[in-house]
């Protein structure tokens, strides 16, 4: 193994970047344990003389762990009991680094059915 890919297992295996999470390929896999950096970016965009905030829910992946992620691939992730925290839903798939060794997806947050709802109310 390189130094560099040495590096990114270390970024990875910090508790204060990474995060535990169950990756499930197709959204319904029983899943595989991965290690996840969760990114929210944000930039604001002009346009016709206005300010927009654009925010985005990114997260890195390394491909060691899942070799081809893929958009409706769902990520659970973990608390740190090891409790499910939130879900997310991957909806894009981003830049593979130079030593493709790290996938960027951009992902977006599963809603959790609420029991209380009535489906049939307006």
């Amino acid at each position: 193994m390189d130094a560099f890919a040495m590096g990114v297992d270390a970024i990875f295996d910090d508790p204060n970047l990474a995060i535990d999470a169950i990756w499930r390929a197709g959204g319904s896999s029983d899943g595989v344990s991965v290690r996840v950096i969760r990114k929210a970016p944000e930039a604001v965009v002009g346009l016709a003389g206005n300010q927009f905030d654009l925010d985005a829910m990114l997260i890195d992946i390394r491909l060691s762990e899942v070799a081809v992620p893929a958009k409706g691939d769902a990520v659970d992730l973990l608390d740190d009991d090891g409790e499910l925290a939130e879900t997310l839903l991957v909806i894009g798939m981003g830049k593979i680094d130079t030593r493709r060794l790290v996938r960027t997806c951009e992902v977006s947050a599963v809603q959790p059915d609420d029991p209380d709802e009535d489906p049939d109310e307006p």
